[in-house]
């Protein structure tokens, strides 16, 4: 630190240094603002190149200042809601999503196994070939419904996720309709 540091800081906490999981969390957040339309993709461009640049929270903090939610997660930022805003209600129509599950995360690993199993029960049975039928087999199995079109599936979640924007379009308009 030089001299001109320390005596325009003097009363000030230095600014918080950031790591790469604020940069990618602020990255995701900025690519949930694109798809919901917030951003164009020219400013979606510079915010990004800005939010991967930063070194400190207050440069990613300014990048979501005319943003509603969702932000990133800043060391020394408590999770509030923003100014005038009014928490979110689960839908009671509406299921909250559960968790990955056990084959999110074990899932990739079984596949990644199946053939070395496939192959030693190939030479344990005999050269019996029918073994190799395990590997695209145990591959259905756990990615089966995950594709793009299955019901955990992109596409699905995607138009989960128009529904769930219409219907708080929709009950919006309502309320300023005085229903």
């Amino acid at each position: 630190m030089t001299q001109g540091d320390t005596a325009a800081g003097a009363g000030d906490p230095p600014p918080l240094r950031i790591g790469t999981a604020e940069r990618e969390s602020a990255a995701k957040a900025l690519d949930e603002h694109l798809a919901a339309g917030r951003l164009g993709i020219e400013e979606y461009a510079d915010r990004s190149a800005v939010a991967a640049n930063a070194t400190v929270a207050s440069e990613l903090a300014a990048l979501f200042t005319d943003l509603p939610a969702p932000h990133p997660v800043l060391p020394g930022t408590a999770v509030a809601p923003a100014a005038g805003s009014v928490p979110a209600q689960q839908d009671a129509a509406v299921p909250a999503r559960a968790g990955g599950g056990f084959l999110e995360g074990w899932g990739p690993r079984i596949v990644t196994v199946t053939p070395i199993v496939a192959t030693l029960l190939f030479f344990l049975t005999g050269y019996q070939w029918y073994w190799f039928l395990l590997i695209p087999a145990v591959s259905a199995l756990v990615y089966g419904g995950v594709g793009r079109g299955g019901p955990g599936g992109e596409l699905h979640r995607r138009q989960e996720e128009r529904e769930e924007r219409r219907a708080l379009r929709d009950e919006r308009r309502d309320r300023r309709r005085g229903r």
